[in-house]
């Protein structure tokens, strides 16, 4: 099935870009100089052949099968929220939808799951170059434990 999915972006990769640029430069103000929609449309070339390879890779049944996590917990992996591929990714996983509306629920589900891990990877890898000083995330009910 994922081999199945990977082939399908061929034909329909015009169209996906065309999508994910609509998308991207609805979300809003960049909040960085690499948020500018302008910069990031150079980078859908290379996300799709991830992408494609990706699901080339790894069959569906490797996925998980509850539905992909939402968007907003893509977040929980950069505590500034400031990287560039939050957006990029949110509205890419947009543009598949409107593109590929065809699909049936287990390819939606191989095709969400497939997109959210490459975001994952992607905003982690970006994030852990970050020259920022964001304070670590501390769970509520870890915050007032002493310091061993």
């Amino acid at each position: 099935m994922s081999k199945r999915l990977a082939a399908l972006l061929t034909p329909h990769r015009a169209e996906i870009k065309a999508a994910w640029d609509r998308e991207l430069r609805k979300v809003g103000p960049p909040n960085s100089a690499l948020a500018l929609p302008d910069i990031l449309v150079h980078r859908m070339d290379d996300t799709l052949d991830l992408f494609a390879s990706l699901l080339r890779r790894e069959p569906a049944k490797h996925w998980p099968n509850e539905s992909a996590p939402e968007w907003s917990h893509l977040r929980d992996h950069c505590r500034c929220g400031l990287n560039p591929l939050l957006d990029y990714f949110a509205s890419g996983g947009t543009a598949l939808h409107d593109v590929l509306p065809q699909l049936s629920d287990p390819d939606r589900h191989a095709l969400d799951q497939a997109w959210y891990c490459l975001a994952q990877q992607e905003v982690s890898c970006l994030c852990a170059v970050c020259c920022r000083t964001c304070p670590p995330s501390v769970p509520a009910r870890h915050a007032s434990a002493p310091l061993a």
